[in-house]
């Protein structure tokens, strides 16, 4: 039976990484991701913050867009109101006119006869 071959433990404390042991560099490590991990959770918080309140924004705005064409329908349709009363008006004042114009006409041709 061939025997196993024994790998030897080796402390981190025992190695070298320039000037400091393995064991200090990973432990410096683990707080640098500890430390990134609370910073990208932060910064999720509050790019989810921030989309929040743009969708919120852009509801609002879009409520508001909805309201403007529904105004705008209404004073369009005021505008067609009064401009069709205008013309109507104006037909009658023609008519007016032109019973007036066919009264004093007959006024001056009597006025001319009896002259």
């Amino acid at each position: 039976m061939p025997t196993a071959k024994k790998r030897a433990r080796i402390q981190a404390t025992e190695i070298d990484v320039g000037k400091r042991t393995l064991e200090s560099v990973l432990i410096d490590l683990a707080e640098q991701i500890k430390s990134n991990d609370a910073r990208s959770a932060m910064r999720s918080a509050q790019a989810e913050e921030r989309s929040a309140q743009a969708e919120e924004r852009s509801a609002r705005a879009e409520e508001r867009s909805v309201r403007a064409e529904e105004l705008a329908t209404v004073a369009l349709q005021t505008i067609a109101a009064v401009s069709q009363d205008l013309r109507a008006l104006t037909q009658e004042l023609r008519s007016y006119v032109a019973r007036t114009d066919g009264r004093l006409d007959a006024l001056e041709r009597t006025a001319s006869t009896q002259s």
